[in-house]
């Protein structure tokens, strides 16, 4: 698509006018990106991977390379001024190996590597109990770096909109809430998991919030490994 389409579809999926069009397309410019219509959400005719409250996330590619990324991109109506903190958390989780690897971002861009993956509720409902067991265990795994690095996702509850499964393994996206320091990645994906269908190890949580140790957080997994 040629520069003047790119600069519609921009117009009429991210709103705030021309002028934020225009700037979140220098910024794609400058970050040597090129967006790439097309997905299953259609925004104002328009079709996208996704849209939020403060984004929408398109396919995009580097300038030079021959691989697809995800561009998260600010709305003009968001409540956040920036989604440069929100890179910078994705960052830090990639530093333990969790999330969707950063590529580039700016103001208003956040470019990601695309997963090519189910939402998890969608996978779960047709997968065998022992690829249950090596999913629940590295998701648990992941909120425990997150927990050791001091980042709280504070979405993880609602695994539903925040876990991909690519090639049976979960990859946690959307850091758009993330923060440092506070609430416990552990027991937010253990509430996800009660939505999904397992019981709640509510002594093992208990211990685990106390102290988000090592012991406690094998407690809390092999509680929930023993159910499938």
């Amino acid at each position: 698509m040629d520069n003047a389409g790119i600069l519609r579809a921009l117009l009429l999926t991210l709103g705030g006018g021309l002028s934020h069009a225009v700037s979140v397309f220098r910024q794609l410019s400058d970050l040597q990106l090129e967006l790439i219509i097309g997905g299953s959400v259609i925004v104002n005719g328009v079709p996208v991977v996704g849209k939020g409250t403060n984004s929408v996330v398109f396919k995009c590619r580097p300038a030079v390379g021959n691989f697809v990324l995800a561009c998260k991109l600010r709305r003009g109506d968001a409540s956040r001024q920036t989604l440069a903190r929100e890179a910078q958390l994705l960052k830090l989780a990639n530093s333990v190996g969790v999330g969707p690897e950063l590529y580039a971002y700016g103001r208003d861009v956040v470019a990601c590597r695309y997963v090519d993956g189910a939402f998890i509720d969608e996978w779960w409902a047709s997968a065998a109990a022992e690829r249950k067991r090596a999913l629940v265990e590295e998701l648990l795994s992941q909120a425990f770096r997150l927990d050791a690095a001091g980042i709280s996702h504070n979405e993880l509850s609602r695994l539903e909109r925040h876990v991909l499964v690519e090639r049976d393994r979960p990859v946690i996206v959307d850091f758009e809430s993330a923060t440092l320091g506070g609430g416990s990645n552990v027991t937010q994906v253990a509430s996800g998991l009660a939505r999904l269908g397992l019981k709640l190890p509510v002594p093992a949580l208990r211990e685990y919030k106390r102290c988000k140790c090592d012991e406690a957080f094998r407690k809390v997994l092999l509680s929930f490994l023993n159910q499938l």
